[in-house]
C-alpha cells in the first residue's frame, strides 16, 4: 500500500455540488437504520486478499459535476497502485437521511462530503474526524494555504476542509446593458451599485410589448417582454443583501433574529417592491408559472440581471455566453456572504494513511485545475487556495480553464468579491438549527410578503423563533 505522501500540495477546490440550502438534523441512532445500512453496498473500506485497499467516497455531485468527480477519482487510482477510491453518489435530497443511516451502522464511508450547515452539528457529536492532529503530525497547516472561510474549525478542532467556495454575485446580459445606454457596473467589490442605483437601471431595462419601461406613461404591466431583473427572494441571496445593511438572518451569536430589524424590513420590501411597485421583475407566481429556466432567459435577452451564486458561473460558461459579473447591489454598505460544503473524514479513519492521502489530494485545487483543463470543463465554483489570488500565473491558470469566453474580467471580480473585508462567512454555517429557522419559519412567513398579501414589517414582526435561537457554533463564553 502506498505510504502517506509527504507534503500537501496547494490546498483548493473540489467540484461538489453547492450547498446552498438543505435539511437539518443531528446523527440518528435508530436500530432498524443501522441494520439497513450494515446492507448498503460498497459503504466502509476494506483491505481485500490481495492486499488491495479500498476507500469509499460519497458526495451528491450529479450531471457534469458527477462525471468531473468520477475522473478526479479515475486519475487518483491509476497513480496509486493498491489502492482504489469508490465512489458513492447519493441524491442531494437524501443525502443527510442516507449518511445518518450510515453513521449509525457505524459503516461511514472514509471520506465524504458534508452539507455546511451540518459540519459543526456533526463534529461536535463525533461523527466526523478531527483533522487537526493529521495536520499537525506533519507539520502542515491549512491557514497556510486555504482561505479562512473554507475551514471549519471551532477553535480547537478542524472538522472539514471547504469544498466549492461560492459567493452571490450580479450576473448582467451585457448586450442589453449597453443598448439601453447604462454604464457596466464596477467590477471593484468596493464600489457595486448602490440599491437605488439597481432598481433604477433594472426600470431602463423593462420593456413592455410597446417599447415603454415603467417610468413611462402608457406602461402595460402586463405585457413586459423584457424585464429588469428578477427579485432575488431566496434564502441564499437575502443573506447577502441583509449583510449590506449591517445585519444577517441571525445574530453573529444566533441568540436574535435580525431579518425583523428596522433593518431588515428595509430589504425585505425592497426585493417585494421590484414586482409589486417597480414593476421590473417577474412576479412569485409567473417565475413559478412561466420562467422555467432563469439563465437562459438572460442569454436570451428576456431578462437583463439576476442576482445568484457563483454556482450558476457554469451554466453560462458551457453555453460560451459572455456573461457580465459584478458585487450585488448594496443597500448601506458593500457587503457580501460567503460559504462551502465540507469535506469530511470517517471517525474510522483516523489511523488509515491512504483514506487521509485521498482526502489531500481531492481537497488539492491543482489536481482540480488539471483535471479541468485536461477534459476543457470549467470548475463549477471559485477556488479555496489562497496562492490562487496571490499569484497570477495561478490566477491565469484558472482563467484558462473558462473555454469559449474571455474570462479574465469574471475572476478578478470574483477575487474582489471574495477578499473583500464586506465578505462574511453565512450563518448557515455557524449558527445552530439554522435550517428550521430560515426554511420552517421565515422563508415560509415571507410568502406573503412576495405574493403581495402583506408587507414586510407585518410579517416579520410576527415571526416568533426564541424557542429555536440555540446559538453559535463558533461562540465563546
Amino acid at each position: 500500500m502506498k505510504k502517506m505522501t509527504a507534503m500537501l500540495l496547494t490546498i483548493g477546490m473540489v467540484l461538489s455540488l453547492i450547498a446552498c440550502g438543505g435539511g437539518s438534523g443531528g446523527v440518528e441512532s435508530d436500530t432498524d437504520k443501522a441494520e439497513e445500512a450494515g446492507n448498503a453496498a460498497g459503504a466502509g473500506s476494506a483491505d481485500d486478499v490481495s492486499g488491495e485497499t479500498n476507500i469509499t467516497f460519497a458526495c451528491w455531485a450529479e450531471g457534469a459535476e458527477k462525471e468531473f468527480v468520477e475522473t478526479l477519482i479515475e486519475q487518483y487510482n491509476e497513480a496509486h497502485d493498491g489502492v482504489t477510491v469508490e465512489a458513492q453518489f447519493i441524491p442531494y435530497a437524501e443525502y443527510l437521511s442516507k449518511m445518518n443511516i450510515l453513521a449509525a451502522a457505524g459503516n461511514m464511508p472514509e471520506v465524504f462530503t458534508m452539507i455546511e450547515g451540518n459540519v459543526f452539528e456533526w463534529g461536535e457529536k463525533g461523527a466526523v474526524l478531527d483533522l487537526r492532529p493529521l495536520y499537525d503530525a506533519l507539520g502542515e497547516d491549512p491557514y497556510d494555504t486555504i482561505l479562512d472561510a473554507d475551514i471549519f474549525d471551532d477553535g480547537e478542532h478542524i472538522y472539514a476542509l471547504g469544498a466549492n467556495t461560492t459567493t452571490i454575485c450580479l450576473y448582467y446580459n451585457k448586450e442589453l446593458l449597453e443598448a439601453a445606454g447604462i454604464e457596466a457596473p464596477s467590477g471593484d467589490a468596493s464600489n457595486p451599485w448602490s440599491w437605488e442605483e439597481f432598481i433604477e437601471n433594472a426600470q431602463k431595462l423593462t420593456t413592455d410589448t410597446n417599447g415603454k419601461h415603467p417610468t413611462e406613461e402608457g406602461f402595460d404591466k402586463d405585457n413586459i417582454v423584457v424585464y429588469g431583473a428578477t427579485a432575488p427572494t431566496g434564502w441564499v441571496n437575502l443573506m447577502a443583501l441583509l449583510k449590506t445593511n449591517g445585519i444577517g438572518f441571525v445574530s453573529e451569536d444566533g441568540k436574535t433574529l435580525e431579518i425583523s430589524s428596522e433593518e431588515g424590513i428595509e430589504v425585505i420590501q425592497a426585493v417585494a417592491d421590484m414586482s409589486q411597485k417597480y414593476y421590473c421583475a417577474p412576479t412569485t407566481l409567473e417565475v413559478k408559472s412561466s420562467f422555467s429556466d432563469l439563465n437562459v432567459m438572460l442569454m436570451d435577452g428576456q431578462i437583463a440581471m439576476i442576482i445568484s451564486g457563483a454556482w450558476s458561473l457554469s451554466n453560462y460558461v458551457r453555453e460560451g455566453f459572455d456573461v457580465g459579473v459584478a458585487q450585488i447591489p448594496a443597500f448601506s454598505q458593500p457587503a457580501n456572504a460567503t460559504w462551502t460544503g465540507g469535506i469530511c473524514m470517517s471517525p474510522d479513519a483516523a489511523d488509515n494513511a491512504e483514506a487521509f492521502e485521498f482526502f489531500r489530494f481531492y481537497t488539492d485545487y491543482a489536481n482540480s485545475l488539471q483535471v479541468a483543463k485536461e477534459n476543457g470543463v470549467a470548475l463549477g465554483g471559485l477556488p479555496h487556495s489562497k496562492i490562487v489570488y496571490d499569484d497570477a500565473a495561478q490566477m491565469q491558470d484558472w482563467i484558462s480553464t473558462f473555454k469559449g469566453i474571455d474570462a479574465t474580467d469574471i475572476c478578478y471580480t470574483l477575487k474582489s468579491i471574495l477578499e473583500h473585508d464586506g465578505t462574511r462567512l453565512g450563518e448557515n454555517v455557524t449558527t445552530k438549527n439554522f435550517y428550521a429557522i430560515v426554511n420552517s419559519s421565515v422563508v415560509s412567513a415571507l410568502d406573503d410578503v412576495w405574493l403581495g398579501n402583506a408587507d414586510a414589517r407585518e410579517v416579520l414582526e410576527s415571526i416568533d423563533v426564541s424557542s429555536q435561537l440555540e446559538g453559535s457554533w463558533l461562540a465563546t463564553e
